[in-house]
């Protein structure tokens, strides 16, 4: 069943209850034109199912999942400042592992490009996909670095990443457990500048030709344990001058 959440900006957020995943989030561009930013949503590998949740109320929307000896209570919130906070709390009878399902954005809109989105992360350590049992490396002049804002489609034409059709990274920053804002991408079409938050130390980049996502890092429990972490994730429109590109965006990309 889908539950869809709305502000008075005119946004509208569709949250499927089966997966707990958003699936439609319409926003508007720099001339308050609406359109839906989210592709598809491919189910994450441990995303649990059979979540149970009321009607939405003010914008909020509360599910709740048990299963296996997993409880999981999870908030939707949306904002009138275009913010669409997650307030997640887990706990485990047996040791357990779960995942939300990240949205895929395309903040021109679906069948667009995103090489132009321009990506400022917050982390100084990555660790490469595929890579396993190794100490997260530095970004520091790498094409993993993102303290300056740069395009996506730019850190690609790399030749250490000449061969990749996109990011599968993780990414990590030092956390205080508060929430804090850790990346922001711009789109110099359209306008829209998505700011993702969260209390976690990491995040995967997940990028194509046509969507990029932000996904919280999965959660793991030991029997008896109690988790919670926040993320949020805010739409606006915003001057692309303002954003302190590092490297040069071709218009052309997105055509």
């Amino acid at each position: 069943m889908m539950h869809t959440l709305r502000n008075g900006r005119g946004m509208r957020v569709a949250i499927d209850a089966h997966d707990a995943s958003v699936r439609a989030w319409w926003a508007p561009d720099r001339y308050g034109r609406l359109a839906d930013v989210l592709g598809a949503v491919p189910p994450a590998a441990r995303a649990p199912t059979g979540w149970q949740c009321a009607p939405p109320d003010d914008g909020h929307l509360l599910l709740r999942l048990t299963q296996d000896g997993l409880s999981v209570r999870l908030a939707y919130r949306l904002d009138e400042d275009g913010s669409l906070h997650l307030d997640c709390v887990a706990t485990a009878e047996t040791a357990s592992r779960f995942a939300l399902a990240a949205p895929r954005f395309n903040l021109q809109g679906r069948g667009a490009a995103v090489a132009d989105h321009v990506l400022r992360l917050a982390a100084d350590r990555y660790w490469p996909g595929g890579r396993t049992g190794e100490a997260p490396l530095d970004v520091a002049g790498s094409a993993f670095d993102f303290r300056q804002p740069a395009p996506l489609a730019s850190r690609l034409a790399w030749p250490a990443l000449a061969h990749l059709t996109g990011f599968r990274h993780d990414f990590y920053w030092t956390s205080s457990g508060q929430l804090r804002e850790a990346a922001r991408v711009a789109d110099p079409a359209s306008g829209r500048v998505l700011r993702f938050s969260s209390t976690q130390e990491s995040c995967h980049l997940y990028s194509d030709t046509r969507c990029f996502s932000l996904l919280a890092q999965d959660v793991q429990l030991l029997p008896g344990q109690v988790m919670r972490f926040k993320l949020a994730y805010r739409l606006g429109v915003q001057d692309i001058d303002a954003f302190d590109i590092s490297e040069p965006v071709s218009m052309m990309s997105n055509k």
